[in-house]
């Protein structure tokens, strides 16, 4: 599991003489040798580091960390030593911190030689930063380690359809563990994951306990349909056992062990069998019906596969077909594993360190056509579940065109890894009657998947809905309300080679605790590409916090010189009071457009990367303190045909704040780069406590901005506030109305910026040019990308200054009201 380990606390640390890291914020790596647990080595990002010099190289057992906030937080990370400071190996891959306490906790792994010990942070459970507080290294306790993130063997394997039978328990009667209790167990040695956690082993000493059938031990899955034990026939259907595997052990005297099998209804029919250096596939009591290599090396990977349809066997080894096997059966099953083919008559030594092992790195098993859970392949299928049970299992069939209807109830839920649906036939898990089936227990992890659509739930669970290196995938028409107990992203998607997922028309409400409720990430260096936010309703985030409470995060500092083509439009945000950031943008070419923010305390946020795209947005504050508009860092952005009223931020929180940097061109990911070449044109600005600024904060001024056809109207302050002077700047055909106490606020050319009266009129909430403006047909105009207005109106013939163009064409898109996002929009 992945708790901290005891056993390594009882080894004495050992002299430290050097610390380093990747990175911080101002608290450095010397604070984790202080002795304080109210100091800390902070940085931001995915894969940041913190290096222990032992000074020579020295035998160690152990780490122990206190994590800062690490009882409201879990923190994921590796442990990885070198002899010389750049060759690492990995002892400890993505593992978790409890999430309990602020004390040390100690982490074990097996006594190894090295001088340098690297911790490698991977964010925590509500953002990207690694911060430790206090940090040893500790010495030999001769332990072995175990575990990374993988807490157990289902984070590795998906185990929906099986159960283990372990080499434990009582003889004839050993240890069987099945779902849902598999999905959280684990034990060491005999079935666990690896420590890099890109398998799980399996072990079964030659003096463990047998099943009454059997003379040998076992650590082996059996295959599962549900809550019920797999049965189906060769002669119908088609199923397909495919384990990506490695043979690592044999035992003594009798080298054989048994990785993979097909069984029927009381007898083994073929498997693949290790004497030696000799892998065979079995038939029935053949033991050498086909010699697959004579000359196996303990620890090679291999594919073993296994295809049963039409009364025939096919057997692949590596891709490549190796014998065909006529046999007609029923009770069918699969079985993968260790099945150690010897025990203590034939064996010596007689304990569990003699052993035979096997590690499996994937394992995959499809059915098709005519059996249990499963139909015609490319038919759709409609399986109503009623249970948290039948719903995993659904989950765990699940084949391309199924429709997975839940009917009205309280259901838990868990992974679903690898399925696979078309854009014709996608699989849908969809809620019998909207927002009548609720999850309100689990995790969903839609991991390596693609062409899945959840649809009509509502989800009132505690948990993360993650979706992993996948494309496709789309939430539809639900209801989030999670219940938060501490920090927590409600919705994230994540891992290598995620792109095109959707999640549209739903209801995000109530969140009050750290944590997001949508997180856009990527792996370490490439954010997920292509997503799509749309028509969504997000309301009643807060109080508001410094940090790490947005409604939407897109990337992050890490990965900011990746490009994300994310785009978030015709969503409505009431009320986001949780961040400074309402959306915080964090990589380069995304597009934020047709959204509406109403009385939400903060702003939209360019806040790393560049060439973002921000238009079509309304912002009306009402006059609610804190309400803001646009914020921007970075180079080459297009603001353009975006409304902002009644907004009463300044500084951060200004309706657009074209802000300063410090940094210019380079420098650490996480600083506010300075803005280079930001096009801002065609906006109307009403009635703002501070409309347009320029340089607000930090030290270098935006560099070749445009400023241009925008329609400025207030009664206080500056309309056009520079305070910090950009660097060439361009201004052209803006109009500035300054009544009441407010001015122009630069002194600029009338062909700049013109002191009138644009004539705007109040139609519904919102204001527009009247008749007879000055804005009409005046804008300067040459910008291709402004195509039409506000209003879905097209840009034609003389070109209007400000958001909106004069025109007697239908409306096509405006400022959302409830009514036209989320579940029950049209």
């Amino acid at each position: 599991m992945s708790a901290p380990d005891a056993l390594a606390a009882a080894a004495p640390p050992l002299p430290i003489t050097g610390v380093v890291a990747s990175d911080d914020d101002g608290n450095v790596a010397a604070n984790t040798l202080d002795g304080n647990l109210g100091t800390r080595w902070s940085a931001e990002g995915d894969g940041v580091w913190i290096r222990y010099d032992l000074g020579s190289s020295k035998t160690v057992g152990s780490v122990s960390v206190a994590w800062h906030q690490g009882n409201t937080r879990r923190q994921t990370f590796d442990v990885q030593l070198s002899d010389d400071g750049s060759s690492w190996r990995t002892v400890i891959a993505r593992k978790v911190s409890s999430g309990g306490t602020v004390q040390p906790e100690a982490y074990d792994f097996s006594d190894s030689s090295a001088r340098y010990v690297r911790v490698v942070g991977y964010g925590n459970t509500y953002n990207d930063w690694t911060s430790i507080a206090e940090a040893t290294v500790n010495g030999a306790d001769g332990g072995g380690g175990g575990g990374g993130t993988c807490a157990y063997p289902a984070d590795v394997l998906d185990l929906t359809n099986w159960y283990i039978g372990l080499p434990i328990g009582e003889d004839e009667s050993p240890t069987n563990v099945e779902q849902p209790e598999l999905d959280t167990y684990e034990i060491d040695p005999w079935f666990t994951t690896t420590p890099d956690c890109d398998a799980v082993q399996f072990r079964a000493g030659v003096d463990g306990v047998t099943t009454s059938g059997s003379s040998y031990p076992r650590s082996e899955l059996r295959e599962m349909n549900g809550t019920s034990k797999a049965s189906w026939s060769s002669t119908s259907g088609t199923h397909t056992m495919v384990v990506e595997q490695a043979i690592t052990a044999l035992p003594e005297d009798k080298p054989h062990v048994v990785a993979g099998q097909i069984h029927d209804a009381s007898d083994d029919v073929s498997v693949f069998r290790l004497e030696g250096g000799n892998l065979y596939i079995t038939n029935g009591d053949t033991s050498h019906h086909k010699l697959v290599t004579s000359n196996y090396v303990l620890g090679t990977k291999f594919q073993a596969k296994f295809v049963i349809s039409g009364g025939q066997i096919k057997a692949y080894y590596n891709g490549v077909l190796q014998t065909t096997i006529s046999k007609s059966f029923s009770g069918g099953y699969f079985k993968a594993g260790a099945y150690t083919q010897a025990n203590c008559t034939n064996s010596s030594p007689c304990s569990g360190g003699n052993y035979g092992e096997v590690k499996i790195y994937g394992l995959s098993v499809t059915h098709d056509n005519g059996d249990p859970g499963t139909g015609d392949p490319g038919s759709d299928r409609t399986i109503n579940v009623a249970d948290s049970a039948q719903l995993q299992s659904a989950l765990g069939n699940a084949q391309a065109g199924d429709r997975i209807v839940l009917v009205n109830g309280n259901y838990t839920i868990g992974r679903m890894t690898g399925k696979n649906g078309t854009a014709a036939k996608p699989i849908t898990v969809a809620a019998a009657n909207r927002g009548q089936a609720v999850i309100t227990d689990g995790q969903l992890e839609v991991a390596s998947s693609s062409y899945v659509t959840f649809e009509g739930l509502k989800w009132t669970n505690s948990d993360t809905l993650k979706i992993t290196s996948s494309n496709n995938v789309r939430l539809t028409r639900n209801h989030f309300r999670l219940t938060e107990e501490s920090s927590l992203k409600w919705v994230i998607i994540q891992g290598a080679n995620s792109h095109h997922n959707r999640i549209d028309h739903n209801l995000f409400e109530e969140k009050h605790q750290l944590g997001n409720f949508i997180t856009i990430d990527g792996s370490a260096t490439q954010q997920s590409q292509h997503d799509l936010i749309d028509h969504n309703h997000f309301r009643n985030i807060g109080p508001r916090a410094q940090n790490e409470m947005e409604a939407i995060r897109v990337g992050w500092s890490g990965i900011s010189q990746s490009s994300g083509f994310t785009t978030v439009e015709s969503n409505l945000f009431e009320n986001c009071d949780g961040d400074p950031e309402i959306i915080s943008v964090k990589s380069n070419d995304n597009t934020v457009r047709y959204n509406t923010f109403r009385t939400s305390k903060g702003t939209l946020s360019h806040r790393h990367g560049n060439r973002g795209a921000f238009y079509g947005n309304f912002f009306l504050g009402g006059g609610k303190a804190g309400t803001g508009g646009i914020r921007i860092y970075g180079q080459d952005h297009k603001i353009y045909n975006n409304y902002f009223e009644g907004l009463t931020g300044t500084g951060y929180d200004a309706a657009l704040q074209i802000d300063g940097g410090d940094v210019d061109t380079s420098g650490a990911l996480s600083a506010h780069w300075r803005v280079y070449r930001a096009t801002v044109v065609n906006n109307t600005f009403v009635g703002n406590a501070s409309n347009i600024e320029i340089g607000a904060n930090y030290t270098l001024a935006p560099v070749d901005s445009i400023i241009a056809d925008n329609v400025v109207v207030g009664s206080q302050g500056k309309l056009f506030n520079e305070l910090k002077a950009p660097v060439n700047a361009t201004y052209t055909g803006n109009i500035a109305w300054p009544t009441g106490s407010a001015t122009v606020g630069v002194a600029k050319p009338s062909a700049a910026v013109r002191a009138v009266d644009p004539l705007l009129v109040r139609d519904g909430a919102l204001h527009r040019i009247g008749a007879g403006s000055p804005a009409i047909d005046t804008a300067t105009g040459g910008y291709a990308f402004v195509i039409d207005d506000m209003d879905g109106q097209a840009r034609a013939g003389g070109v209007d200054a400000g958001a909106d163009e004069r025109s007697s064409a239908p409306v096509a898109r405006g400022a959302l009201g409830a009514t036209d996002v989320g579940p029950n929009s049209t």
